[in-house]
């Protein structure tokens, strides 16, 4: 195992030492990922002085790796000239990645001086989060009525580095048929045409969000996936290392999210940016707290008269809380792998509430002996039992309905439904608890 914090150590003292030429020769000596994780760790002006020493092949290699904010930091710092080099050092997707973070008013000037401003400029118009923005160019295509000697000698001139996994097949058209591998092809007969040996292959359209995209290699599993335009032209494929990165970015999103946090957001943001990103929700949290705390405002008198409700309020509602999120964690990651339907809502539903009954009668029944022990009051202990079996039970039910309403609706149901869950389980919670209270105490 490499000790990173030792080679950190390492890159820290000689910073520190000021001998840029050591510091250029040691970084150099380490992995890819190695340095992305070591710039991700340093200070901005640490994370330019570093890079700035690397050769532009160098630069070309750790770009594509390094995190969002390290990425932003760097290309602020770098002119149009410097930008477009290191870009013409990439794949035609990756420099349209890096292009496409540089500022709108400083895009064009980078564009101009790639080599292929036209490529770069055509795969820009998509957005970035869709099947078209993280496609490349790169790939083999032939039509259907080739026969195999054809193609047999059009990969024998294929270079070392370049390596494919799918050969695709057209009409004439450029509509795709479906695709071959190239050890099928170099073991089929020479004169056997090509549209008689290809095997069918589901597509991403262009504006397809990438991870629908993702979710197809993953339900079919493809290597890559092509992108295709409404006419089923072939514009471009995924690649493997690009689908995986999207699946790691968009659990990433969905768990942060899930936090309450607008973007992705890495651990080591600047303190203002992460501020920036968390304030909003929880704005959004501090009203629905309100909400929770005027429910239990109104059975103030019961409070003030058996304190024993004040004590278990928290548990109740904690308790149906945590099996809410149980619940919306399995849903939100359904919707986003596309395994759950709006026709599947009636049945989830049912089997939700099953599930909360059940688990709120076993949390339920522990908590009334432990309620009718401390107070000693049996009629008090089946109290708290009964709220903890009501709240389950609609912690269960909204687990299930509000990310299929809020994605019916557009909104990301990662991005808020365990806001608007926990406050219907505490409002459901303390409504239960104090009402079958008060209602004893009549």
């Amino acid at each position: 195992m490499i000790d990173l914090d030792l080679i950190g150590n390492k890159i820290m003292e000689l910073i520190e030492e000021g001998d840029n030429q050591k510091l250029k020769e040691y970084f150099s000596t380490l992995e890819i990922p190695e340095k992305a994780y070591l710039i991700q760790h340093l200070s901005d002006n640490e994370k330019l002085l570093i890079f700035s020493l690397l050769d532009i092949d160098d630069k070309a290699e750790l770009i594509p790796e390094l995190d969002d904010y390290s990425l932003e930091v760097i290309i602020k710092a770098l002119d149009s000239a410097a930008l477009s080099r290191i870009a013409n050092s990439l794949d035609i997707d990756e420099a349209v990645d890096l292009v496409a973070v540089v500022r709108e008013e400083r895009r064009d000037e980078v564009v101009e001086k790639v080599k292929n401003p036209d490529q770069v400029r055509a795969l820009l118009k998509y957005e970035p989060e869709t099947a078209a923005g993280i496609m490349t160019l790169k790939f083999m295509s032939v039509n259907e009525k080739d026969n195999a000697a054809r193609v047999q000698e059009r990969l024998r001139k294929v270079k070392e580095e370049e390596e494919y996994k799918y050969i695709y097949v057209l009409d004439g058209m450029g509509r795709l048929k479906g695709y071959v591998t190239p050890w099928k092809i170099l073991t089929s007969n020479p004169d056997q045409r090509i549209g008689e040996i290809a095997e069918p292959i589901n597509s991403a359209v262009a504006d397809m969000d990438q991870e629908e995209a993702a979710n197809i290699a993953i339900d079919y599993d493809l290597l890559q996936v092509p992108v295709v335009d409404n006419f089923r032209r072939l514009l471009g494929i995924i690649t493997i290392d690009d689908l995986i990165d999207v699946v790691e970015e968009e659990a990433t999103e969905d768990i942060q999210r899930l936090g309450g946090l607008k973007v992705t957001e890495t651990a080591f943001y600047p303190f203002q940016r992460s501020f920036r990103s968390r304030i909003p929700w929880l704005y959004v949290k501090l009203f629905s707290a309100l909400v929770a705390a005027m429910v239990v405002g109104y059975f103030e008198d019961v409070i003030q008269v058996f304190i024993g409700a004040a004590i278990f309020m928290p548990v109740v509602a904690a308790m149906g809380g945590s099996s809410g999120t149980q619940t919306l964690a399995i849903i939100v990651r359904s919707l986003a792998l596309g395994e759950v339907r709006y026709s599947d809502v009636r049945r989830l539903l049912w089997k939700e509430i099953a599930v909360g009954f059940l688990t709120g009668l076993s949390v339920g029944i522990g908590s009334s002996l432990i309620a009718y022990f401390w107070k000693g009051n049996p009629i008090f202990g089946l109290v708290v039992g009964l709220a903890i079996v009501i709240n389950h039970i609609f912690a269960s039910f909204f687990g299930v309905l509000i990310p299929m309403i809020l994605e019916k609706v557009g909104i990301d149901p990662a991005h808020a439904s365990s806001i608007f869950l926990t406050t219907i389980t505490d409002v459901v919670g303390f409504l239960a608890l104090l009402g079958l209270t008060k209602i004893i105490m009549t």
